[in-house]
């Protein structure tokens, strides 16, 4: 067994591509350090949450999801446990991790679902005389003790396009943002798609020009073209794409975060397809990859749903490692796995990165192919990125309890894709 100690700036070539983990289940995840850049997918079993450090200490919380119905039989296991909501739990896990406390620079809401905003309908305390009160569930409950500079989500400011949102959920997500500019002096700001300077470094931008930035791909199906600040609304192309059922998910956001030659991609829920203007079908999915590009990490669309993770998005991505959100057992498709590792073959290398893979369903899969591709271990999945963006590892911390316990690492890894 390999020490877990290895230096992050003399890193062996001998290690670029490890396949098998260092493992050290005693040792706790260390704090952020200047010029890294820490990307957390937090395990709540109720929901998707991302919280990123970038490397002038800038941060970022990318969701905040509550979904608890009792009456679906497939949620995974709510961990640390069911004495707090999620919210709560993802409140707790930015203090521990966030170097600014209970200060975080942006939020952004990816797309309007529970599982990404929090359930307005879950069994959880209101709020008294904030006019109007709001249901303290995701969002808003990781908002009782966290305060933000800046909130972007896709329907602002006047929540109207593509269509008017008529949502209970968004109407508490509302709530609680109005709380918090009037209270805090949070501010709002429509996101613009193709811009790659509106999430910005905040407190050395100089140190990190040229080097750091986050390309804005997509929201309420605008995507960049990839050319200059060019977009394509594709609601607009056909008026069939507003009429009937309305698909949230082509709506998401969607960003690609470059730190030197390192990349990652997270495209909330993005699926689905719209007509263009000769009534032709126009998968979403593969439209921001082809504007994106290649990446070294890569967060799955829609929790790796059968309807995501095409061929043609993976082809565009080229992604060398994975990671996939989940809650729910549905999010363990045997057919999306294949397809993802299969594009990337590295031998014996670990290349897909689930937050939970419920143990009946590793024993059900454990000859197919695919699994030698997939972390034995779960949990929280963090990537650290270092070195000027030069390198990263991918760690997985325990989601049984807050001592952010390693599980394993994995790495390091070369970052290529800003190379291509």
């Amino acid at each position: 067994m390999r020490n877990l100690f290895i230096s992050f700036l003399f890193a062996p070539l001998y290690l670029l591509s490890c396949a098998s983990p260092e493992r050290k289940d005693d040792a706790e995840f260390g704090k952020w350090r200047p010029g890294e850049m820490e990307i957390h997918h937090i395990y709540t079993g109720r929901g998707e949450s991302n919280f990123m450090i970038f490397p002038d200490g800038t941060t970022l919380l990318v969701d905040a999801g509550d979904w608890d119905p009792k009456d679906y039989p497939k949620m995974c296991e709510a961990l640390p446990d069911s004495s707090r909501r999620a919210g709560a739990w993802i409140a707790r896990y930015i203090g521990r991790v966030n170097p600014f406390k209970e200060r975080v620079d942006y939020l952004l809401i990816s797309h309007f679902h529970n599982d990404h905003t929090g359930d307005s309908h879950n069994p959880a305390p209101s709020t008294t005389g904030r006019e109007p009160d709001y249901v303290l569930t995701g969002i808003a409950e990781v908002g009782e003790t966290i305060r933000f500079g800046t909130v972007f989500d896709r329907g602002y400011p006047d929540y109207r396009h593509p269509l008017p949102i008529c949502d209970p959920d968004v109407d508490n997500y509302r709530a609680f943002v109005k709380w918090q500019k009037e209270w805090f002096g949070t501010r709002q700001e429509r996101f613009v798609v193709g811009r790659l300077d509106q999430i910005a470094l905040l407190r050395e931008p100089e140190r990190y020009r040229g080097v750091f930035s986050v390309r804005n791909l997509s929201a309420n199906g605008e995507i960049w073209t990839g050319q200059g600040e060019e977009t394509i609304r594709y609601y607009d192309l056909n008026p069939k794409n507003l009429e009937g059922y309305q698909n949230e998910n082509t709506k998401s956001i969607g960003l690609c975060i470059s730190y030197g030659p390192f990349r990652y991609y997270a495209g909330g829920d993005i699926s689905g397809s719209l007509l263009d203007g000769a009534g032709q079908s126009v998968n979403l999915e593969e439209k921001i990859a082809e504007a994106c590009g290649r990446v070294d990490v890569c967060k799955a669309n829609h929790h790796a749903y059968l309807d995501a993770m095409t061929e043609g998005f993976l082809r565009s991505v080229k992604a060398r490692h994975f990671v996939i959100p989940v809650w729910d057992y549905e999010h363990i498709q045997p057919s999306v796995m294949s397809r993802m590792v299969s594009f990337r073959p590295d031998s014996g290398d670990k290349i897909v990165f689930p937050t939970n893979f419920p143990k009946v369903l590793r024993r059900k899969y454990t000859g197919e192919d695919w699994m030698r591709f997939v972390c034995e271990e779960d949990g929280h999945v963090v990537v650290k990125v270092y070195d000027g963006g030069e390198y990263y590892k991918i760690f997985v911390l325990s989601a049984m309890d807050e001592r952010m316990r390693i599980k394993a690492v994995y790495g390091p890894y070369k970052s290529s894709a800003g190379h291509s």
